[in-house]
């Protein structure tokens, strides 16, 4: 199968700085990696049918179509459960690539992801990037506000999405549990051994000694080249908030993304969002917010063997 080529796996954390990381290696001329960045597919407890109305709306169910066209385009988020369709992501992989993968910021989440990659690719090599849970959480946040499945403050979002009577993945935010890592990599360092694991920090990646330790790590040919910054994930909200999640409950925005060029997107997201307003996050809601993960980011330092220090408010 084609999918033996695989051998890397980023595994998030998500708004930790994975597009980031994505973008940079994307352009190395030694690494493959799949044309719809975030398959899902080891993420078995997954599962789709339970996904909110507005969630199913914006991620509509229409992988026969996307597979059924070469080459395959670049696509944000789909949810690969067809092991035939996965392996025609990599079906492009050439020899003179050295890293094979994908990006999927649910699998450090999911309590499934880590045993079932490593049962089909045990030699993979795994990269995670985290961010403080706190910092992490409120970009989280800031997203959920700028594509409309949300109109709550900070703290009011977080309250409704720990009361969730169906938490999951697509199901609710996981403001918090998408920040608790600690648990989320002991799974994966009891399915891999320490030396396939690479675990970097939100912070590390100004640092070029970062990303020339990557490449030898990933043991690739030359550096990592930089990143478009304008492709990167840009904070903001809609100028019309009410109007926005009105349009992504109903999945009319979904849809038109899906229809209109790429330039008259462009030119829309520039007209339909803003930067200015954005709220900042509170010191006493920092210091609340931080509580929620304490405890975990003290069992955080003695997994990856850092000192954590500087995210405590």
């Amino acid at each position: 199968m084609v999918e033996t080529k695989l051998n890397f796996f980023l595994i998030g954390a998500p708004k930790a700085g994975t597009t980031f990381i994505h973008e940079r290696l994307s352009y190395h001329r030694q690494v493959f990696l799949s044309p719809l960045k975030e398959p899902n597919h080891f993420a078995t407890d997954i599962q789709p049918h339970r996904f909110s109305t507005a969630f199913k709306a914006n991620h509509p169910d229409d992988l026969g179509s996307y597979f059924a066209r070469r080459p395959l385009v670049p696509r944000q988020v789909g949810f690969v459960q067809d092991p035939d369709q996965y392996a025609a992501l990599f079906e492009e992989a050439a020899p003179e690539h050295k890293v094979v993968g994908e990006c999927s910021t649910s699998y450090l989440w999911s309590a499934e992801a880590a045993s079932m990659v490593a049962a089909r690719h045990p030699e993979a090599r795994i990269l995670a990037v985290l961010r403080n849970p706190v910092d992490r959480l409120y970009s989280h946040w800031l997203m959920a506000r700028k594509y409309g499945f949300t109109g709550d403050g900070l703290m009011e979002a977080v309250k409704k999405d720990r009361r969730h009577a169906n938490p999951g993945w697509g199901c609710s935010e996981l403001f918090v549990e998408a920040g608790l890592y600690a648990k989320q990599l002991e799974r994966w360092y009891a399915a891999f051994p320490a030396g396939q694991i690479k675990v970097l920090l939100h912070e590390d990646l100004s640092d070029p000694d970062t990303w020339n330790g990557l490449a030898d790590w990933l043991q690739l040919e030359g550096p990592i080249p930089a990143a478009d910054s304008e492709r990167v994930n840009q904070a903001g909200l809609p100028r019309w908030e009410g109007l926005n999640r009105w349009l992504t409950a109903t999945g009319i925005k979904g849809r038109l993304s899906g229809w209109l060029p790429d330039r008259i997107k462009s030119s829309l997201r520039n007209n339909w969002y803003s930067s200015q307003g954005v709220p900042a996050l509170d010191s006493a809601d920092r210091r609340v917010l931080f509580g929620l993960f304490e405890e975990d980011v003290t069992a955080l330092e003695s997994v990856i063997g850092r000192d954590l220090g500087h995210w405590r408010p």
